[in-house]
């Protein structure tokens, strides 16, 4: 039996009410789920609604109408330690906390869990060892805030909502700031805590390749305020990333999972090569300089991949002319030096 949503909207309506424009809508008749133990990603373009949409769900700005819904009790009714308890938030802007280690900003987490005096008990300090574990960050315990990377001070924000022992966290661009190696450890992260606690987790972020492959949902919304749900495999084969990001002379390619910069097409090529790892990227590099796919399989260069005495080595044939290189990069050069010398015409 499926456990119940964590968070549902009903008719949500977001944006923004001002004396001189009055009422702005960004989005409307929302209706959605956050179940335990799932990772949605909201993903869009620059100015489509993420962060008023991550707002009101969390009840830092009202909706224009219709409910949000935390733990079957509209969020606006929920309290500020009641919510604390259940509801955790990371935020985008960098960390300024002065001298502080990372196990001080983890147990900041534990404060809506402590007596009024906010006296730390055997047990919170066992909380806060063990969400500073499952982030991989046990190194960085007792070292200061300031003395860490993006990443380390990301993985101790992240601790610190755990330690909140809450049954949804939301964050808002926590990938924002690092390197691509530290968003997927980020992002592995997620998915870890996800699948092993059974909390809800919704993110926003910008970066769709690492949603798709990590997300067990995603929330698209479009320029018009428009949101799609659905798992990003159904959503790739659906063709709803291209009209949703819309962006002139981009195309997003379904069978790479991603945005791809437009070909300028120079010839045609036929790959004569066992599957591998350097056939994949031998297509990809073609295609980088122009060459597609012959059809009919007569192509304006033949290139085979084959393995020599236990080194590989591409060769590259035009009509009667043909050479051997030692890598992609001197299989390149020799396409160049055709075309310049017009064999290829």
């Amino acid at each position: 039996m499926n456990s119940p949503a964590v968070l549902t909207c009903k008719d949500l309506t977001i944006g923004y009410r001002n004396q001189k424009t009055g009422m702005k809508e960004v989005s409307k008749n929302l209706n959605l789920l956050l179940n335990p133990g799932e990772l949605v990603c909201l993903v869009g373009p620059n100015g489509s609604g993420k962060s008023t949409l991550i707002r009101t769900l969390t009840g830092i700005q009202p909706p224009l109408s219709g409910e949000v819904v935390l733990l079957g009790k509209k969020i606006a009714d929920h309290g500020p330690e009641e919510k604390a308890k259940t509801l955790s938030v990371v935020l985008t802007t960098p960390v300024e906390t002065g001298f502080m280690t990372a196990f001080d900003i983890v147990a900041l987490g534990r404060f809506p869990h402590t007596n009024w005096a906010g006296r730390l008990t055997e047990d919170d300090n066992e909380v806060i060892l063990s969400a500073i574990a499952s982030v991989g960050a046990s190194d960085l315990t007792h070292r200061f805030i300031h003395e860490m990377s993006d990443g380390e001070r990301q993985k101790v924000m992240i601790a610190r909502a755990l330690a909140q022992e809450p049954v949804l966290m939301v964050l808002d661009e926590p990938t924002a700031f690092l390197d691509l190696p530290h968003k997927i450890e980020t992002m592995r992260i997620l998915r870890s805590v996800a699948r092993s606690t059974g909390k809800a987790i919704l993110l926003s972020t910008h970066d769709l390749n690492l949603a798709i492959r990590c997300a067990d949902r995603l929330w698209i919304i479009d320029r018009h305020g428009t949101l799609i749900s659905g798992i990003p495999e159904d959503l790739v084969i659906s063709g709803i990333f291209g009209s949703a990001f819309g962006i002139h002379g981009v195309s997003f390619d379904p069978v790479r999972g991603e945005f791809a910069i437009p070909i300028e097409k120079k010839g045609t090529f036929v790959l004569e090569a066992q599957k591998s790892v350097e056939q994949i990227w031998t297509w990809y590099a073609l295609e980088r300089i122009g060459y597609l796919p012959a059809e009919g399989g007569m192509g304006d260069i033949t290139v085979t991949i084959r393995n020599d005495g236990g080194k590989t080595m591409w060769e590259i044939r035009t009509g009667a002319v043909a050479e051997e290189c030692a890598s992609i990069a001197e299989l390149i050069e020799s396409i160049s030096a055709f075309d310049r010398r017009g064999d290829l015409y």
